[in-house]
Formats: C-alpha cells, sequence, structure tokens
C-alpha cells in the first residue's frame, strides 16, 4: 500500500513538472511572437506580417516537441494608460492540456496559454 502511494506520488511530481514546462514554452513562444512582431524587419522599415510571426511562433513551438497549439496574433491593439501611448502587439498561444502519467486522471483536460504584449518600434 504505501509503495503505491509513494509511486503515486512521484508520478504526480513529474506530471506536475511537465504541466509546469508546457505552461513556459506557450509564454515564451508568445513573447518571442511578439518581440519578432515589434520591430522592424532588418534593413526595412516595415513589420513583419501575421503569417511570418505564426510561423516563428509554431518554429518556436516544434523545437520543443508541441503539437496542435492555437496561435492568435491581434494588431494594432490600443492601451489606454496616461505613461505609455501607442500601438501594441498581442501574442496569444493556447494549447489543450492532458494528463499523461496517470490513467486514472487522463479525463482531466485544462487549456493552458501564453500571452505577450508588446508595445510597436515604429511610428504609425
Amino acid at each position: 500500500m504505501t509503495l503505491l502511494l509513494f509511486i503515486t506520488l512521484i508520478f504526480a511530481i513529474v506530471e506536475a513538472g511537465r504541466f509546469l514546462n508546457v505552461q513556459q514554452v506557450l509564454t515564451n513562444a508568445a513573447r518571442e511572437g511578439a518581440r519578432l512582431s515589434i520591430a522592424p524587419l532588418s534593413g526595412t522599415s516595415s513589420l513583419a506580417s501575421v503569417a511570418e510571426i505564426e510561423a516563428r511562433v509554431q518554429s518556436f513551438l516544434d523545437s520543443a516537441a508541441i503539437q496542435g497549439a492555437q496561435i492568435s496574433v491581434v494588431r494594432p491593439v490600443y492601451v489606454a494608460t496616461t505613461i505609455v501611448q501607442g500601438e501594441f502587439t498581442r501574442v496569444e498561444v493556447s494549447l489543450p492540456y492532458r494528463v499523461m502519467t496517470l490513467p486514472l486522471f487522463s479525463a482531466l483536460e485544462i487549456t493552458l496559454q501564453g500571452k505577450a504584449l508588446m508595445r510597436n518600434e515604429t511610428s504609425p
């Protein structure tokens, strides 16, 4: 009985680590896409297209072996603050997450999201 509880605890710790890893990869992928979207392309004054941003985010996700994520790029986003004015770009990456290590909890599913909002570096 103690061995069963110990093995379940070990699997729960592994699953929690995997959960946090996937969440961090989604957040980093969104940041990578937002970073590409805010600065002009090299040698030009134009910003990257939505297709280029999505391709960069998908490339980042592919390097972490994450498949099936939904990528959303919204631009321009106007944020009403008194400190910072300008156009922003929002990149969101979402993925349905399923528990893999414990078959008892395999029906549990949660949608993980990574979001990034950055101010465009070019003037409108």
